[in-house]
């Protein structure tokens, strides 16, 4: 297992982190909080908002290697939109 950058996003009004929390469970993921870790899929992932400055940063801690960061990313930042 190892892990990927992490991904800064910025401009997430607490508004849009609501949205994608809502999101993120509609697929099966239960986010709660402004911080902390999950698992999905077999990848391990943390997150942290921060609301005052409107940024997400996300980090897929664990991955097996036959999964590419640059995918992992992608469809993060797909999500994100």
């Amino acid at each position: 297992m190892s892990a990927c950058p992490e991904i800064l996003a910025t401009g997430i009004t607490p508004e849009k982190y609501q949205t994608l929390l809502a999101t993120a469970k509609a697929q099966g993921l239960d986010l709660t909080g402004e911080t902390g870790t999950t698992t999905y899929q077999g990848l391990d992932f943390t997150w942290t908002y921060d609301d005052a400055a409107e940024t997400l940063t996300i980090q897929c801690t664990a991955k097996p290697i036959f999964v590419p960061c640059s995918m992992i990313e992608s469809r993060i930042r797909a999500l994100l939109g």
